[in-house]
């Protein structure tokens, strides 16, 4: 292809970025599902290099992962009868690029993207890279495909095993089930020396959402901050305090005040409920406890961080020793967070772990997890419905006994 003069790229989905001496704009219009668009891409190399344009899912939607191998629905080819240096991906953008050798000069180039569904969230990422490498260059531009589908996002669960190895499970479904435990991403390996561990909230697929708290034989707090680098992992812990042993159960809460703030609650040996309010300074993440109840040492099991009746307002929900299920709703008022119970199921001691899940279903509503004595582990889906909150349960993998903690 010989040099074009560019007169420049305007209008929606135009980006540009410089660096160096060279620089590279985008134009990346979106399309809908079952349709076609150009996208282009102009160069200005002052020198002979190399452009590369990948593709990825934008970071409001999860990455694409091997379920979507054959069903993403997005393919990349080059503009017909447009004779040009590339090379274009086979038949999907999942791990492909368009690849241009270019000259010195000015150049503009094009590529085709096609959509079959669902509607993904795109980003396309350019990259020069000069001969010299003093004149690299590249942009990036978001385009959506839309009238599909609408993609879930996906969710980790964390899962200790008896090395005190703590691992990252998600949606991946393998020959043992959607959560298969040949497939978790390790986070570390000295987790063995806390007794307790909890979630604040559930942690979607890029590492964001409810931080962890974990506690020591010798009753120290240790808060684990996500360390927001794109997928699940953590930082250096703090120390929050000690004489946390006094507690019989530490469970994460969400949101529970209202303020947009992580909380947290933990039931003492008189089955008193304190109130953790989350303070947003990992270096003090907690104020000091202000009590929330009595009454709860009748609860073997407390899960928080949900909101199951589509208010917008974390929900706790817990299990008596009669295996009964109670939802308490959240108010969203730091004085007074939790309304008074209501029984939403029976027979809910079969579990020895109930575990707070998000929105995999892209309805709204989160899900629960519960994972009974044999190692299966069980999808309850969310209705939004505060009278019936879950669906019939179904399985979703199974040999899940070796982990003594899920959360």
């Amino acid at each position: 292809m010989g040099a074009l003069l560019a007169t420049g790229v305007a209008g929606a989905g135009a980006h540009a970025a410089e660096g160096g001496a060279g620089t590279v704009a985008l134009t990346t219009p979106g399309l809908a599902v079952g349709g076609q668009v150009v996208h282009t891409v102009t160069v200005e190399a002052p020198e002979s290099g190399v452009l590369t344009v990948g593709f990825a899912t934008a970071d409001d939607q999860r990455p694409w992962g091997q379920q979507d191998e054959w069903t993403h629905g997005v393919t990349i080819s080059g503009p017909d009868g447009v004779a040009q240096p590339c090379t274009y991906p086979s038949y999907e953008v999942l791990t492909g690029q368009v690849r241009c050798e270019l000259p010195a000069g000015t150049h503009t180039l094009t590529y085709r993207v096609r959509a079959t569904g669902p509607s993904w969230h795109l980003v396309a990422d350019a990259r020069f890279a000069s001969a010299s490498g003093t004149a690299d260059a590249s942009a990036t531009g978001r385009f959506d495909v839309t009238g599909g589908a609408v993609v879930p996002m996906d969710w980790d669960v964390l899962a200790r095993d008896g090395s005190g190895a703590v691992r990252a499970y998600s949606h991946y479904s393998g020959e043992w089930g959607r959560f298969d435990i040949e497939w978790g991403r390790p986070l570390g390996v000295d987790w063995g020396r806390y007794d307790r561990l909890a979630k604040l909230a559930p942690i979607d697929v890029r590492g964001r959402g409810g931080d962890v708290v974990a506690r020591d034989a010798s009753g120290v707090l240790w808060y684990h901050r996500l360390a927001g680098t794109g997928r699940t992992a953590f930082e250096t812990p703090v120390r929050v305090g000690s004489g946390w042993g006094a507690y019989r159960s530490i469970r994460g809460a969400g949101d529970v005040t209202g303020d947009g703030r992580h909380d947290l609650l933990a039931v003492d040996g008189s089955g008193v409920l304190w109130l953790y309010r989350g303070t947003g300074d990992p270096a003090r993440p907690f104020e000091a406890r202000r009590q929330a109840g009595t009454g709860w040492g009748v609860y073997t099991s407390l899960t928080g961080g949900l909101d199951v009746t589509g208010d917008r307002r974390a929900d706790l929900i817990a299990r008596d020793s009669a295996g009964a299920l109670w939802l308490y709703r959240g108010t969203g008022d730091g004085d007074a967070p939790l309304r008074s119970r209501a029984r939403i199921g029976t027979g809910w001691n079969v579990y020895d772990t109930l575990v707070p899940y998000g929105d995999v279903t892209a309805d709204g509503n989160p899900e629960l997890l519960a994972r009974d004595p044999s190692g299966v582990l069980w999808m309850y889906r969310g209705t939004g419905d505060a009278s019936v909150p879950f669906e019939a349960r179904v399985q979703v993998a199974r040999y899940w006994d070796g982990f003594d903690a899920v959360l």
